[in-house]
């Protein structure tokens, strides 16, 4: 493999449409741009902002987590949604039906909120709105 495409590589002599340089040949490499270093640094830049989020988020996952105990309401990553029975740090046991129990991976569960957007409050106001409309 040519590592030519990194490097600085002078056309060679006489070819056509190409400027021959007046100025004696430089003995050494020019130095890089100072652009050159931000543009090396910028996606480590725009990077560090997601992990930090990313390592929030996996932080609260795994508080709530530890907070999970038996008789909860769960939902775990593919869907299902039962109690939780028994768990350890690895594997839990969820009651899925009357009679059907299926062991999950803890680091899939959730607890679960029936209703995560809409509380009492705002389908009161929806409510009024609706009514407020339909009257005029």
């Amino acid at each position: 493999m040519s590592l030519s495409f990194f490097q600085n590589v002078q056309p060679k002599a006489g070819t056509p449409g190409v400027a021959e340089p007046s100025g004696p040949a430089q003995g050494g490499q020019a130095p890089a741009p100072a652009g050159s270093m931000f543009t090396m640094l910028l996606p480590i830049l725009i990077l560090v902002p997601f992990l930090f989020l990313n390592f929030r988020r996996q932080k609260k996952e795994q508080q709530l987590r530890a907070s999970l105990k038996k008789g909860d309401r769960v939902v775990s990553q593919s869907g299902l949604i039962g109690e939780l029975i028994e768990h350890d740090d690895r594997i839990a046991k969820v009651k899925i039906a009357p009679g059907t129990n299926v062991q999950v991976l803890t680091s899939t569960l959730s607890p679960f909120d029936a209703s995560p957007g809409k509380s009492d409050k705002d389908l009161a106001d929806l409510k009024e709105a609706k009514a407020t409309a339909d009257k005029k």
